[in-house]
């Protein structure tokens, strides 16, 4: 591909973004040309989640403070991924820049930079996220370095240090030169080993433990040249993914359609509503705004007298707030599809989404191609090793962060199939961190062991339960009786009538 088709693509996937509805602002926040990235955390509101370019290795880790990325923990490996840009043409060159600080003192001087290069076998995006292998570059103690060459520096990482990584292609080759403040330091290295995602990282050194390693902040992050693919469509958030129900079981009320919203977590200053619209006489429609749970992150939109006769376009709106007081509004959008009648009812069950297999694309597209009636996923959305970086059993508010983040990897495997079909989604043992037998009426776990297996009760506290209930089942059809169990944890069985089925939800 020629450097001016490359440019061409960029060019359409921009106007493929303002197509799927993400407003020119969203589509070219942090942008400053078709393929250059600014992107900077300096008009974001203090909160947990980065925003829609990003993916954070661990999410529960990461903090928007002061316009930065300030990671809160010292462990090895801590970092984010560039998710709209992949590198697929090193020798057509690239730059990258980033501002980098350490915060505090540190027991071990585990460096700080940039990782490139970074895939799975199959370099797919989203699973190259949770890859350890690149080329690591930066700067560790006073040594700016590029993989195995480095040169010694007087540089403080204490103080702000802005590090540039600038790639010349050479035939098959790529020839890398760092620089900071008066210091530079050139490798060259083989094309192929550059190909894949793109990330800074916060201590190289995997083996670091929590308080063993350096804290970082991270601004004013730039990434251009024709070596990447940008693609927008990959954005993930604010609204994550969204999911819906449809049911003719209250009576009086016909079908009520029920759909919630999901955002990552959001801050103290952040809008904290959402907005549902349909399409009606080909224009957009209003039925109303709902509030964001702020353990959850969802916003749920009940609708009685709802006519499932006929399907409908949907688009649920959230509008970002800055700090300079702009806003930027973006969407998720989907269909409200009919209720089917008169015909068999064409259900797709999922089961057991361990993430090593993670993001399912084979069966991902196999779903959404046979555009399932209803989709039914039987529980084990995640597994307590989902993403890597441990788990957080208590207290409540670590260990929801933590849950989010692997329920978050569910969501972008199939976000896409959940658009236009109602969606069912049990919790099980795995997604409330326990193993085959467990709850008991919601009792506390009197007996507790590492795996937390056949114990009976609750391990987790009950508000990350409850978290996990809300997250799955929000958008079901009401509950026979949600009057909480034990510890007030929040219960989630009923019916549904859809597609002339009746259905039990258990």
């Amino acid at each position: 591909m020629t450097k001016a088709t490359r440019r061409n693509v960029i060019k359409t996937l921009g106007a493929a973004a303002a197509a799927a509805g993400l407003s020119p602002t969203e589509s070219q926040a942090c942008s400053t040309s078709a393929n250059t990235k600014e992107c900077t955390w300096g008009k974001t509101n203090d909160r947990v989640w980065l925003g829609s370019q990003y993916w954070a290795n661990p999410m529960e880790d990461w903090r928007i403070s002061d316009g930065a990325a300030n990671v809160q923990s010292g462990g090895g490996n801590r970092n984010i991924h560039l998710i709209t840009h992949q590198l697929t043409d090193p020798t057509a060159g690239f730059e990258t820049q980033v501002t980098v600080q350490q915060i505090g003192e540190a027991k071990k001087a585990g460096g700080a930079g940039f990782r490139v290069g970074i895939k799975t076998e199959i370099n797919e995006y989203r699973s190259n996220a949770f890859a350890n292998n690149g080329l690591q570059i930066g700067l560790r103690g006073k040594q700016l370095f590029i993989g195995p060459k480095s040169v010694d520096t007087e540089l403080d990482i204490k103080e702000p240090t802005t590090l540039r990584l600038v790639a010349e292609g050479a035939g098959k080759q790529v020839k890398l030169t760092l620089t900071s403040g008066d210091y530079e330091v050139s490798h060259t290295v083989a094309a192929d080993q550059l190909l894949g995602n793109i990330a800074v990282v916060s201590n190289f050194d995997l083996k670091l433990g929590a308080q063993q390693g350096a804290k970082h902040r991270f601004m004013d992050w730039t990434a251009s040249g024709d070596a990447f693919t940008i693609d927008e469509s990959r954005r993930f958030g604010p609204i994550l993914w969204g999911m819906y129900s449809l049911s003719d079981s209250r009576g009086d009320e016909g079908f009520v359609l029920k759909a919630t919203a999901l955002t990552g977590p959001l801050g103290e200053s952040d809008n904290k509503t959402v907005e549902l619209q349909v399409e009606h006489r080909q224009k957009w429609k209003s039925l109303g705004t709902a509030e964001l749970d702020s353990d959850a992150w969802t916003a749920t939109f009940r609708i009685p007298n709802w006519d499932a006769t006929v399907s409908r376009p949907f688009r649920m709106i959230y509008r970002e707030k800055h700090t300079d007081g702009s806003e930027t509004e973006s969407d998720w959008t989907g269909n409200f599809r009919a209720s089917p009648s008169g015909r068999p009812l064409r259900m797709a069950a999922l089961t057991c989404q361990n993430h090593y297999g993670f993001p399912y694309e084979p069966v991902v597209k196999n779903v959404t191609k046979l555009d399932p009636d209803l989709v039914y996923f039987s529980g084990d959305q995640l597994y307590e090793s989902h993403g890597g970086f441990g788990l957080i059993r208590e207290p409540a508010v670590p260990a929801i962060l933590n849950y989010l983040r692997k329920f978050y990897m569910f969501g972008w495997a199939f976000r896409d199939s959940l658009r236009n079909a109602p969606t069912l989604c049990i919790p099980d043992d795995h997604d409330v961190f326990q193993g085959n037998i467990w709850g008991e009426g919601g009792e506390a776990m009197k007996e507790l062991d590492k795996g937390a297996s056949s114990k009976g009760g609750y391990r987790e506290p009950a508000r990350m339960v409850n978290v996990v209930h809300k997250t799955n089942c929000s958008h079901h059809p009401d509950y026979y009786d949600a009057t909480p169990v034990a510890q007030g944890i929040s219960v989630y069985y009923g019916d549904m009538v859809y597609g002339d089925v009746s259905f039990a939800i258990l």
